[in-house]
């Protein structure tokens, strides 16, 4: 099961631009599914024999209590067969990875290969975004929204690679790395997130950085290491502003990335649409910007009190790449307001669910905080990385629709999972060691 860890790795970064480019058979879409379940089976069986003891008994919880509002809001709104599919291939073929890392034993020698991998496929998004990028020059077009690298969204490009950056701002604060290494590493890494253009990245990487400079540096050191992240961002903005600039003004923008985030009708244009928001509302032909596709599912929810608490069903408003058949009742309602994962969300598991969701992933955080403080092995290092992770992965729910693409939601829960088992690890050792101090008369 070791080698399966490298598989799901693989899958997550290369499996959707592997299946797109090559032409493959669409039935193989469903691969990740397939490994999904694999998974799950090997879950159960190893997790019955050890009574899933490194799952903390508040997940299960949490657990329960979503999969109680998907059953409310499937009982209430009565989703198609179809689309029930749909919603759980969506939202929960990754749960199986987040308990693969409680029932799956790990060295740190074995966990660093795979992290040596995923940094080895992280890079070679360089050259296919440098290639993407001159295939759209050539084409004497110049938006860097179809520079994807293999992860078949700009966007998600971006974040993931803003995420290893945060990975590798774990292992330098914790000694795994050396310092020049990772300034090395670390601007290699960023180098796509210039050439498509990706405006969240003024936001995640400082917010995430932030984050793990926080928690993961020891007590007497914060002060150095934040100058180092300093250091870091201001190396990057000196490479980032020029270019994101340059590219702005060949497609014919004349706003700089410092002029949107300081200006208010700037902002103001990407949050709402122009014109008041004419066709973004239920129904509506327009894209909405991601100001509406926050408040247009409130408002329509709010007039009814179950559909508020429990949403509208699982994959009821979701598309499908098998059909219409598969599709959800309420999509061709909501299709244009489906920009970002919080839209989703709310419109398909309601208040309850969203918040059971900030829960879980609450949870995780204080785990990963618990972890970095405590480990001293390598899934400490990754810890301290996994605050600033787990802080974008809540701030992207506004940003985009992360839950839809295998790569990232596949590699977060795996990677989730490993933290959170250690930290119930440790919660074992800590109770252990009272115990060995105890003195019997």
């Amino acid at each position: 099961m070791q080698k399966f860890a490298f598989v799901i790795i693989c899958v997550a970064m290369l499996f959707e631009f592997t299946l797109t480019t090559f032409h493959l058979p669409p039935l193989l879409r469903f691969v990740p599914e397939a490994i999904s379940g694999l998974v799950l089976v090997y879950v159960l069986i190893a997790g019955t024999q050890d009574g899933f003891r490194w799952v903390a008994t508040k997940y299960w919880v949490i657990l329960g209590a979503l999969a109680l509002v998907v059953i409310c809001g499937i009982i209430s709104n009565d989703p198609s067969p179809g689309a029930l599919i749909t919603g759980m291939r969506f939202y929960f073929r990754a749960a199986p990875l987040f308990l693969l890392g409680a029932v799956l034993p790990m060295t740190d020698e074995q966990l660093l290969r795979q992290l040596k991998l995923l940094l080895v496929l992280a890079f070679c998004q360089l050259p296919v975004a440098v290639y993407q990028r001159w295939i759209i020059i050539s084409a004497d077009r110049f938006s860097g929204d179809d520079v994807r690298g293999t992860l078949m969204d700009s966007g998600i490009l971006s974040m993931l690679l803003i995420c290893g950056a945060l990975i590798l701002t774990g292992l330098v604060l914790k000694r795994r790395i050396g310092v020049w290494r990772y300034g090395l590493l670390f601007i290699l890494l960023l180098i796509p997130t210039t050439i498509n253009e990706t405006k969240v990245t003024v936001v995640f990487l400082p917010l995430g950085l932030f984050v793990v400079m926080l928690v993961g540096a020891d007590p007497g050191k914060r002060l150095r290491y934040t100058g180092l992240g300093f250091a870091a961002l201001v190396v990057f903005a000196a490479i980032f502003v020029p270019i994101y600039d340059k590219m702005e003004s060949l497609n014919g923008s004349s706003v700089s990335i410092v002029d949107f985030f300081t200006t208010e009708k700037n902002l103001d244009k990407y949050l709402v649409s122009e014109g008041s928001g004419r066709g973004v509302g239920v129904g509506g032909k327009k894209h909405a910007h991601r100001g509406e596709a926050i408040v247009v599912p409130v408002t329509y929810l709010a007039k009814d009190p179950v559909l508020l608490a429990f949403g509208l069903g699982l994959g009821n408003a979701s598309p499908s790449q098998s059909g219409p058949a598969y599709e959800g009742r309420y999509y061709s309602l909501f299709q244009n307001i489906l920009e970002i994962s919080f839209a989703a969300f709310l419109l398909e598991l309601g208040v309850f669910g969203v918040l059971a969701i900030i829960a879980l992933n609450w949870m995780i955080f204080t785990d990963s905080v618990a972890v970095a403080r405590r480990d001293t092995g390598l899934v400490g290092a990754i810890a301290a990385g996994w605050t600033g992770v787990v802080a974008i992965f809540m701030v992207a729910t506004l940003y985009n629709n992360f839950h839809l693409f295998t790569s990232v939601t596949f590699l977060y829960w795996y990677f989730a999972g490993i933290v959170c088992a250690r930290r119930m690890a440790l919660r074992y050792e800590t109770v252990g060691a009272r115990y060995a101090n105890v003195q019997y008369a």
